[in-house]
């Protein structure tokens, strides 16, 4: 499974270093959590190829980074399903913000023997709001105050 968690940090480290590119923007934290809502509903329901395309136009990366990152995810699915089980659904954690600019909110994709955690994280810049990284991992202890 560490080679998942590997796969998807590069997936959100990489979101972080392309901040410079262009992305379409959402109007305010309603929308992105909207957004959030229509990715886990494909991820939950298995389509998890079809979740990420859902977010592409509003991740500061470029498009062929994008998807060279969706063709790794692709690679890492069937070691996935074989650990975790078929997809089941995913569920809403929390949505936090620091100060009037940032925007976090978690959720988690359920399997039949797992959970994962995906963490969204949007900014607001002169022109609305983007995702600015996003990242999942099965690291479920994060999920719990300390």
């Amino acid at each position: 499974m560490r080679e998942v968690a590997k796969a998807l940090l590069a997936l959100s480290l990489a979101s972080s270093l392309a901040s410079s590119v262009f992305a379409d923007t959402l109007k305010g934290k309603t929308e992105a959590r909207q957004l959030a809502d229509q990715v886990m509903e494909k991820v939950g329901a298995g389509d998890t190829d079809g979740g990420l395309r859902l977010m592409r136009p509003f991740v500061v990366v470029a498009p062929s980074e994008f998807d060279v990152m969706l063709e790794q995810l692709k690679l890492q699915q069937p070691v996935m399903q074989q650990r975790f089980g078929k997809s089941i659904g995913h569920e809403f954690i929390r949505e936090d913000d620091v100060g009037e600019n940032l925007l976090r909110i978690v959720q988690i994709q359920r399997f039949e023997h797992h959970v994962m955690r995906w963490s969204f994280y949007f900014y607001r810049g002169n022109k609305g709001w983007v995702l600015d990284t996003f990242k999942s991992d099965d690291d479920i202890r994060q999920l719990f105050p300390l």
